[in-house]
């Protein structure tokens, strides 16, 4: 899980800074813009779209994943300016000012379609632990404690009315520019953009990304982020010596932390590749017995932390300082101090386990095979939990909680125009992040007060992470004999500073390469999966693990990824292609991607996409921490989506 929990999301998108621009100017250029109702200083426009996906894992299998129907309104208000409000009263202090709110309202039909098939996870085995998105939300027994039949899902009907609504006032903020002075200010729920980099985010790392909304999908990044309430100030300070364009920027979160990403898991459609890690039910094999996991997280999950939502406790700072130099090369040096803010390959949160309890009368320590203490009881009798696959389980109580460390962030991002030799805007930017949470099965982190070993036990590392770019219009006639070609490519690098042996990521339970699961046992396949027989878990299936060894989901010292992209206009506007590839050497996996809007008219697009993952061949697990193609290798997709503007 090590992908879901750090800057992973390869969302290709066309926020480039100039691959956006050229067709959408060229768009622009064959008639006027999508109508805008004005009255005065106010002004409303918005846009309708309905986004049908499906999966296919395999050439024969097509899988519906949604259909999501999308109305965004926005209204611009300029209700300040030359001093006046409304054109009525003078402010004295304030010269002008904006008020801006985009609200997005959504439904996704598949919630209530609730189709029965399993949703598709990174390997076959977190299918069937994952589930089905509908069915009977437990399993149900006789009286005899027989298993009913029935088809039991994770997703509870509750989960499903939560996910196929929103009705959200996104973005409300207001700017604010002081009378003769340098000053501005924009107050409120905003989006606070910095960095070079596309898709993979280094410094863009403000705001968090919802990937419950739309995981690995042809999104814009400002449709898959989380506005907070924030406040900016900028200081236009012009020139200083020099340097040009010299202004200095601070942002100020005053309470409202979340995670660094908003994730779920399977059997949700958009979810990661995995069950929830940290799930109930959970089945170990200790030496003699059969237990079952259940978590006291106090009070955190993977959306909260343990600290409270004020300023002492939850509050983040920022700032960045910009200028373009005589020779043309426009930098930022960027420092940001908040909590669990993932960069590059690294993990945003981490998990830190207190103590591992099987409340057992009788209990006994043992030493196993690989030099770890577990806890059992000689009295198979004891705190029976409930039946799986025939065997008896006990509890085992998990102490433990998610972990969202302050963080210190330093960064340094430019661009330059280079038009003697390439004729391309060269770009970087990069990141060294302090005390970022990995896991470490070193056993002097993970030896318990009493003696205990937990599997995972939280660590921190330094990561250092960068990325080198360029941007070209290039005519390639055999293409395109019209227009030229937009083309972007991008090299990124993330590094710990330490010594990564015994660090891992976070993946839960499924096959290798998290915990290596038991296989050979009465009543489970060879993969070690069977279902509950009895007990709360009645009817969900689940998978036995070998608590004595240890997840093998490697964190290496150097990641490193190479992204391509090119985008052109066909028919004067009228066809915008766009193709993109993500590759990662070290992990030997990839994804590609393209699609194709087609504006019927200036008001009506219609757009096409599909996307592939590879692990060039093989099945086994690809563990990439950026999500390029690895762990994501059995979910290609492909989707139509119809948009009006107004």
């Amino acid at each position: 899980m090590r992908q879901a929990l750090s800057g992973w999301a390869s969302r290709w998108s066309r926020p480039f800074a100039l691959a956006a621009v050229v067709p959408c100017l060229l768009v622009a250029a064959r008639a006027p813009a999508p109508a805008t109702l004005k009255y005065g200083a106010l002004q409303f426009s918005g846009n309708l779209d309905t986004f049908n996906v499906v999966r296919h894992p395999d050439v024969d299998k097509l899988q519906f994943i949604q259909n999501r129907n999308t109305v965004r309104l926005r209204v611009d208000w300029d209700w300040l300016e030359k001093g006046k409000l409304m054109e009525r009263i003078d402010l004295p202090i304030i010269d002008r000012s904006k008020v801006y709110l985009l609200y997005r309202g959504v439904y996704d039909g598949f919630y209530d379609i609730a189709p029965t098939d399993r949703q598709v996870g990174q390997t076959p085995f977190d299918d069937l632990v994952g589930g089905p998105v509908s069915g009977n939300d437990a399993g149900r027994v006789d009286a005899n404690g027989n298993l009913l039949p029935g088809l039991y899902s994770r997703f509870t009907d509750g989960k499903r009315t939560k996910f196929k609504f929103e009705n959200r006032l996104r973005e409300i903020y207001v700017d604010l520019k002081l009378k003769g002075l340098p000053l501005s200010f924009r107050l409120g729920r905003q989006q606070v953009i910095w960095g070079e980099s596309d898709q993979f985010r280094l410094m863009d790392i403000w705001n968090p990304l919802d990937l419950t909304w739309h995981l690995q999908q042809v999104q814009s990044w400002d449709e898959i982020r989380v506005p907070l309430w924030l406040g900016k100030g900028l200081w236009d300070i012009g020139e200083v010596g020099p340097l040009s364009n010299a202004f200095l920027e601070v942002v100020y979160n005053p309470f409202d932390f979340q995670p660094n990403q908003k994730f779920e898991f399977l059997p949700a459609p958009w979810a990661v590749f995995l069950p929830n890690p940290v799930r109930d039910g959970q089945v170990q094999r200790i030496s003699q017995g059969f237990f079952a996991t259940r978590f006291n997280l106090n009070g955190s999950s993977f959306r909260r932390g343990t600290f409270k939502r004020n300023p002492a406790e939850a509050s983040e700072v920022g700032a960045r300082f910009h200028a373009v130099t005589p020779q043309g090369i426009e930098w930022t040096v960027n420092y940001l101090y908040g909590r669990a803010r993932g960069v590059g390959a690294g993990a945003p949160l981490g998990v830190k386990i207190n103590a591992v309890d099987p409340h057992l009368s009788n209990p006994q320590v043992v030493m196993a095979a690989d030099g770890s203490r577990a806890r059992f009881a000689l009295d198979n009798g004891a705190n029976i939990l409930g039946t799986r696959a025939g065997n008896a389980v006990r509890w085992v109580d998990v102490d433990a909680e998610v972990v969202y460390p302050y963080m210190h962030v330093f960064g340094f991002t430019g661009n330059y125009f280079e038009g003697d030799f390439t004729g391309a805007v060269l770009r970087w930017e990069t990141a060294y992040a302090l005390g970022n949470p990995v896991q470490t099965i070193d056993p002097a982190r993970t030896t318990l007060s009493d003696g205990t070993v937990a599997p995972l036990q939280l660590e921190k590392s330094d990561i250092w992470a960068g990325m080198i770019g360029f941007d070209r219009p290039t005519w390639i006639r055999i293409l395109n004999p019209k227009a030229t070609w937009f083309l972007t490519g991008q090299f990124f690098w993330s590094y710990y500073t330490e010594n990564t042996t015994n660090l891992r990521g976070n993946s839960g339970a499924g096959e290798s390469p998290y915990f290596t699961p038991e296989s050979g046992q009465p009543g489970h396949n060879s993969r070690g999966v069977g279902v509950w027989l009895s007990g709360p878990f009645a009817g969900l299936t689940e998978r036995i693990q070998n608590a004595s060894l240890r997840s093998a989901d490697d964190i290496r010292r150097w990641e490193h990824l190479i992204t391509f992209a090119g985008t052109s206009f066909y028919r004067g506007g009228t066809l915008v292609p766009f193709v993109a590839a993500a590759w990662d050497p070290v992990n030997s996996n990839a994804e590609f991607l393209w699609y194709l809007d087609f504006f019927y008219t200036n008001n009506f697009i219609i757009t096409l996409q599909q996307k592939y993952f590879t692990t060039y061949g093989s099945k086994a697990p690809s563990n990439d921490p950026w999500g390029a193609g690895g762990r994501n290798h059995r979910r290609d997709e492909t989707g139509v989506k119809l948009t009006y503007q107004f």
